[in-house]
């Protein structure tokens, strides 16, 4: 077999232009249907054309709002060492976020509240994790307190940045609540409430995520629009008819915001792939995921904006080989693609659907990797060794050099996969890699200590709203 095809990014700059183009033209032409009244009103102020529930999105206001959106912007957390900034190059990776389902051992059930603690301790001990999803839906806990008890749980188990809930207006007033708690009645003066809100392809903005943007805009708190277009389902079963889609929907969130708040942080959020034309489900693990994250990045770039995309996504249901390939080829196009954030960065299986500890581990070893990987090979002198090999000479060995000694650690990091001689490796017990991590699990969540950041005053303001 012969590999075709010109590396390189998927997009040139005549593709960028035609994809955009498309989305323009869905946006004026088809318009976009929003539930919200208020979010429609929002519209309806900046002379917007509004058929019923349909508002029609016109070049103007998508240029103004791209001249309004910031390139890049601080989310600001309770812990100043762990503000984290979007944009400008930088990459903040997130852990899994939502599925509802726990893998334990080859058992797979329903989530529950012990399981979040345990994957937001994992996300804690991480030096790969900036930063917490909801990681996993605690189906054991009352739907009407579910969002204040994890949000209590998240809040108590680690001092990272934690995403806000925001699937019902319910969601939004704990959002708001526990920020008060935290930082009082100025907290919003800062970015802190970062929100993933998404769209309902085709070109769909539901009520509940129409109030989330209106409200967090307003406040000022940022948030990421971030479709997910499924190739033969909701969305064009062909690649640019998917990134068409797809921005025209990130594109009608940013003018919402923009026209709430110019100025508000914003994310173009980009999860689309292809679905099975066999079983309708969406697939993430395959290289078509991997192409539209990439080509996300480009549009998003294009327009200035940071980008949520990509992820350790795989089509799997067990740490096995084919969850460790496909989240490794998921997360390096995200990195290469120059991603600004990774949500979904570790944990994940299933595509979207089922947490692993295991497979969180196996992915935050990757994820470090790719932090390597990233790194610029230094040509300094001492680097590059001249005088040292001049004095070793043709045939001789570095061993015992000082230079070697100097820099023996170089390379030396933390990791839980084999890298002993086979005899090594079967004197250690042979363990593969499912068991090498569940090792890993164990000993991570060994050496887990809780922050004690929280004042006493705070911490049982926060006890009384999210478990009174």
């Amino acid at each position: 077999m012969t590999i075709s095809g010109t590396p390189g990014p998927p997009l040139g700059s005549a593709e960028i232009e035609a994809v955009h183009s498309a989305a323009l033209r869905l946006l004026a032409e088809t318009g976009v249907t929003i539930f919200d009244q208020e979010a429609r009103d929002v519209f309806a102020a900046h002379a917007a054309r509004i058929d019923g529930r349909v508002v029609f999105i016109n070049e103007q206001l998508v240029r103004r709002a791209l001249e309004a959106a910031p390139a890049s912007f601080t989310l600001a957390g309770r812990n100043p060492a762990r503000d984290l900034h979007f944009g400008d190059g930088e990459l903040v990776t997130g852990s899994a976020t939502g599925p509802a389902h726990v893998l334990e051992g080859d058992v797979r059930r329903a989530g529950t509240l012990d399981d979040l603690t345990l994957a937001i301790r994992l996300g804690h001990v991480s030096r790969n994790i900036d930063f917490h999803g909801v990681c996993v839906e605690p189906l054991d806990v009352p739907g009407q307190v579910r969002t204040r008890v994890a949000m209590h749980a998240r809040l108590l188990a680690s001092d990272k940045p934690t995403e806000s809930w925001t699937a019902v207006p319910a969601d939004i007033d704990v959002a708001v609540r526990v920020h008060e708690i935290l930082f009082g009645a100025a907290w919003h003066e800062l970015p802190r409430a970062l929100a993933i809100v998404n769209t309902s392809s085709p070109l769909q903005l539901s009520a509940e995520a129409g109030q989330a943007l209106v409200r967090l805009a307003r406040l000022g708190q940022p948030l990421c629009v971030t479709p997910c277009v499924m190739g033969g389902t909701t969305g064009p079963m062909t690649l640019s008819g998917i990134l068409a889609l797809q921005h025209a929907e990130a594109l009608a969130g940013l003018v919402l915001v923009q026209l709430c708040r110019p100025g508000c942080p914003f994310l173009y959020g980009a999860t689309s792939s292809v679905s099975s034309m066999k079983t309708g489900a969406l697939l993430m693990g395959v290289p078509e995921f991997w192409v539209l994250t990439e080509a996300s990045a480009q549009m998003a770039h294009s327009c200035g904006l940071p980008l949520r995309a990509g992820g350790a996504l795989t089509d799997a249901h067990v740490p096995d080989a084919q969850a460790g390939i496909e989240s490794a080829l998921s997360l390096e196009a995200s990195v290469r693609a120059g991603v600004d954030f990774i949500l979904q960065a570790a944990g994940i299986l299933s595509s979207f659907n089922c947490f692993s500890a295991e497979q969180f581990v196996i992915d935050d070893e990757l994820l470090g990797a790719l932090a390597v990987r990233r790194q610029p090979v230094s040509a300094a002198a001492d680097e590059l060794a001249v005088e040292v090999s001049e004095r070793v000479g043709p045939g001789g060995n570095f061993l015992l050099a000082a230079h070697t000694k100097a820099h023996a650690r170089d390379f030396e990091r933390p990791s839980f996969f084999t890298r002993e001689p086979l005899e090594g490796w079967r004197a250690l017990g042979g363990r593969d890699l499912r068991a090498a991590a569940a090792a890993r699990v164990a000993s991570s969540l060994a050496s887990y200590q809780a922050p004690d950041d929280l004042d006493p005053i705070v911490r049982r303001q926060l006890d009384d709203y999210c478990l009174g």
